[in-house]
């Protein structure tokens, strides 16, 4: 879903504060689903049996492994991610100059 950021200043205030409390939401969501997929992968990869409530050294060691390497992996994709949106944002913004600029010569 892309729209201009533009348009969002347009809206009525109620419509802004109805899209900040869906985003926020969202972000929530996104943040659970991050944490529970961590629970999982890290839980699966280095709990090995279940004889005691409490973990082993190797698994304590384990999953801090575990848990420091997801948050680096997901905080590198998340730098990505903005290296290629901010990409994608001068290359529309090279367009949208081109398109004026061809725009004002045919005058």
């Amino acid at each position: 879903m892309n729209f201009p950021l533009d348009s969002v200043q347009d809206l009525p205030d109620d419509a802004k504060m109805a899209l900040g409390a869906a985003l926020e939401q969202m972000q929530v969501r996104d943040s659970l689903k991050m944490y529970n997929r961590l629970v999982e992968r890290c839980f699966k990869e280095c709990v090995e049996d279940m004889r005691s409530k409490a973990l082993t050294a190797k698994e304590e060691q384990c999953v801090a492994k575990c848990c420091e390497k997801f948050m680096h992996v997901t905080a590198r994709v998340g730098m990505r991610f903005q290296e290629f949106f901010s990409q994608m944002e001068q290359q529309a913004a090279a367009a949208a100059a081109a398109a004026a600029a061809a725009g004002s010569q045919g005058k």
